[in-house]
Order: structure tokens, then C-alpha cells, then sequence
């Protein structure tokens, strides 16, 4: 029975290899017939390419023998110019805060003289003073004293 055994083993594994080889080889047409196919396919584009190659060819012809004016630069469309009111208007804006800042200074300014002259030192009201009874006006001290 080992004996029997071993050749119906031997059997399965010789039927399991022919029909592995079988499927390969169904497997391997239908691989061919894509190629086939994919030659077909790339055999057409080619002759495709060739015609419109041609076509090409023949347009670029036509083209060089037309007669065309020279190439040039297109024209650049002129862009209308900025507005000038905006700058007009800032100019003037500009010009009457600059005219209100200086006002402002001069108020600042004239107001501190006032003061000040309201306001003169202890000395200054002395001097004044003795000028108004009939003194002669006073130099400079630091030279009377030498």
C-alpha cells in the first residue's frame, strides 16, 4: 500500500505541475495577444503622428511663403494718468495745518513775552523805578565797580 501510496502522491503532484503549466501557458497567450494589441495600437499613433507631422509640415510652408510685415513689439495701450486732485488736495490740507501749527507757536510764544513782561524781576521794577525819578539809566555794574 506505501507503494500505491507514493504513486497516486506522484500522480496528484504530476497533475498539480501540468495544470500549473497549463494556466502559465493560457497565461502567457493572453499576455502575447495584449502585446498584439498594444503593437496595433502604437503602430496606428505613429502613422497618426506622421500625418499631422506632414500637415505641419505643409501649414509651416505656407507660412514662411506668406508675406508678413516684420516683427515688431506690440503697441503698449497708453494708461491715462493718475488724477491730480488728490495730491492737490493734500497739498492744501498740508498747508493750512502747517499755517495752524505756526499760529499755535506764535500764540504759545506771544503769551510767554506777555508774561514775562508782566512779570519782569524784583531788579527790573527797582531799576525802572529809580529811571522814572530822574536817575540816569544804569550800566553795567560790573564796570562801575573796577
Amino acid at each position: 500500500m506505501k507503494r500505491w501510496l507514493g504513486l497516486v502522491l506522484l500522480l496528484v503532484a504530476l497533475l498539480l505541475a501540468v495544470w500549473a503549466g497549463y494556466q502559465g501557458y493560457a497565461r502567457l497567450r493572453a499576455l502575447e495577444g495584449r502585446v498584439v494589441a498594444l503593437e496595433t495600437r502604437v503602430q496606428a499613433q505613429e502613422e497618426a503622428l506622421k500625418a499631422v507631422a506632414e500637415r505641419v509640415g505643409r501649414l509651416e510652408g505656407e507660412v514662411f511663403k506668406a508675406p508678413a510685415p516684420p516683427l515688431s513689439l506690440p503697441e503698449v495701450p497708453e494708461a491715462p494718468g493718475a488724477p491730480a486732485w488728490p495730491y492737490a488736495v493734500g497739498v492744501v490740507v498740508a498747508a493750512v495745518l502747517l499755517f495752524f501749527l505756526l499760529q499755535l507757536l506764535r500764540g504759545n510764544r506771544g503769551k510767554k513775552e506777555g508774561e514775562a513782561q508782566e512779570t519782569p524781576p524784583q531788579e527790573n521794577l527797582e531799576a525802572s523805578r529809580m529811571e522814572e525819578e530822574g536817575a540816569p539809566p544804569r550800566g553795567d555794574q560790573g564796570e562801575g565797580s573796577r
